[in-house]
């Protein structure tokens, strides 16, 4: 009944059942098992449900604390709860020889940083019952499992695990029941709550439709994604722009290569993974002012069917430190979870211009240098993720920044490979982005090639 998330449910399994099945064997090696475990994502990802399901495996006991439930008016009454479930724990550890799972969720809002007297009572309560519960040899008897929505670090938990966002495969597992690939593929940044209220909502749809006959359709989850839409995401424009490639005139071959910037590594993934070429990560668009920058870079958002984030780069400037650079680090944070994205930068020249430009003021260039810094890290980062593409657009393509234009962040003058005897200067980016371009030759010839030949090396260097 889980869909997705095997590190958090082999996590758990470790935690829960593997040393009751194993003691014999752990005591021979040595082994202190954990006693507690975090796990940290979204809301509605089923962190929840992921404690549940392998405490029922095993047949243990659980409690479940929550703020609501350990909140009391008194003082000293939040303690007690505290102190009435460790016990409870202990005593059907003892009586049943079963493990006894505690389950704190919203830890975070359980024992906030900034506490008050009375939050304060109640970490110090919590922290003591826990340290009380330290690994040892012997199987552990009381488990504490937490949940959160962020995490930076496990604390007085041994293991912190994340349960992200479903991706294209997770959220086809989730759907099983409905065997709707088309519909996995287009559920961008939906976790599992979220497919839940869409397939009630499909239902829904369905019932209207007919009521003698309730069989679904992939117009009923149409109907129903107008309705319900990811909860990642709320709070933040996304969209696929309705902008096509035919509303663009002319530019056919910028149209190609942003086609197989953007489309190819979506929908052949395949092909990419076989032929071991990475995806681009940036693309820098340039030119005069009205020359369809903003709608080439939605147009290709459309046609990849991935999500739009739009941004002004003057817009991230701001006269509180650190707030340009959260509001950066929060929008790809939002892309990651929506992907396959596009992240689009007007007045990209705002953000990336060069560093150690004289004539500007030591204010403006010190928060630029910031800005630009976070966004060298933050392209970096897209290395390890899928389907995320950074589009800018600039009128001043001089003025950027050299960090940002080599292979591997903004591809603009892709670097086309010679053979290995005529690369002489070539650095290890600019290899590898010849590598890239040329793999990228050899699938457009034919997405069923399984190699890269000298030609597509000679006629792109």
């Amino acid at each position: 009944e889980i869909g997705g998330n095997e590190r958090a449910l082999q996590a758990l399994r470790e935690l829960i059942i593997v040393p009751f099945r194993y003691p014999l064997e752990a005591r021979t090696l040595g082994l202190k098992w954990s006693r507690g475990l975090l796990l940290y994502g979204p809301p509605g990802t089923g962190k929840t449900s992921l404690v549940r399901a392998v405490v029922q495996e095993c047949n243990a006991h659980l409690i479940v604390l929550s703020p609501h439930s350990v909140h009391r008016v008194h003082a000293g009454e939040s303690e007690k709860v505290l102190r009435d479930a460790f016990a409870e724990a202990s005593s059907h550890a003892v009586s049943d020889n079963k493990p006894s799972v505690i389950f704190i969720d919203e830890t975070d809002v359980l024992c906030p940083r900034r506490r008050g007297e009375q939050d304060a009572r109640i970490a110090s309560q919590l922290f003591t019952l826990m340290d009380s519960n330290k690994p040892s040899l012997s199987e552990p008897r009381i488990l504490v499992v937490a949940s959160t929505n962020s995490a930076k670090r496990a604390g007085r938990f041994d293991t912190l695990v994340e349960v992200s966002t479903p991706n294209e495969e997770d959220r086809f597992k989730i759907l099983q029941l409905v065997d709707l690939q088309a519909i996995a593929t287009s559920c961008n940044g939906y976790v599992g709550a979220d497919l839940e209220a869409l397939c009630r909502e499909a239902t829904i749809s369905a019932s209207k439709r007919s009521a003698d006959s309730l069989i679904l359709t992939l117009q009923d989850f149409k109907v129903a994604k107008s309705v319900v839409g990811p909860s990642l995401t709320r709070g933040i424009t996304v969209e696929i722009p309705k902008v096509t490639w035919d509303d663009v005139g002319g530019l056919k071959d910028l149209k190609k290569k942003l086609q197989q910037a953007v489309e190819w590594p979506i929908k052949h993934s395949a092909a990419f993974t076989r032929m071991g070429i990475s995806p681009m990560r940036g693309i820098l668009l340039h030119g005069p002012p009205g020359c369809s920058m903003t709608t080439l870079a939605k147009a290709a958002a459309n046609a990849a069917q991935a999500s739009f984030f739009s941004s002004s780069c003057a817009e991230l400037f701001s006269m509180y430190v650190g707030e340009g650079e959260a509001l950066l680090r929060n929008m790809f944070q939002r892309a990651r979870l929506a992907a396959p994205s596009i992240i689009f930068f007007d007045e990209a020249d705002v953000v990336a211009c060069k560093r150690g430009e004289e004539g500007s003021s030591s204010n403006s260039s010190t928060v630029g240098e910031r800005l630009l810094s976070t966004l060298l890290t933050e392209m970096d980062g897209l290395e390890e993720a899928k389907g995320i593409l950074v589009l800018a657009a600039t009128n001043r393509p001089y003025a950027i920044d050299a960090a940002l234009m080599r292979p591997g962040r903004f591809d603009l003058d892709v670097d086309l490979r010679r053979i290995a005897e005529e690369t002489e200067l070539f650095t290890g980016a600019e290899l590898e982005g010849l590598c890239r371009e040329s793999g990228t030759v050899s699938l457009r010839e034919d997405f069923a090639a399984t190699g890269v030949f000298c030609k597509s090396y000679e006629n792109h260097v």
